[in-house]
């Protein structure tokens, strides 16, 4: 029993430790085609959840293929209601004010 609270306690550490390094990251300022490095911590995020919680590396492969596609899926997803934030362009007309 105390083995697996020291087990949870280290992976809580850690996501704390990635998140903290995701903050840090995030207030430097950089270009906007840089901006995608900060995903990278949140991956790690993901990794440390899916091996550590769900056991992936304990699973069979069927289980691993269903982790996968439900991964590859909420990237679908994701990026498809991102692309008309960051598709779209404010033209400012000459005599426009909205507010």
């Amino acid at each position: 029993m105390t083995r697996g609270i020291i087990r949870l306690t280290l992976v809580w550490i850690l996501l704390f430790a990635i998140a903290g390094g995701e903050y840090l990251v995030s207030t430097i300022r950089m270009p906007q085609a840089v901006r995608p490095v900060i995903l990278v911590f949140a991956v790690a995020m993901v990794a440390v959840i899916a091996f550590f919680f769900m056991h992936l590396n304990r699973m069979p492969v069927l289980a691993k293929g269903f982790a996968v596609a439900a991964i590859f899926w909420l990237i679908v997803l994701f990026g498809i209601g991102m692309m008309d934030p960051l598709t779209r362009h404010f033209w400012w007309v000459q005599h426009y004010n909205p507010m």
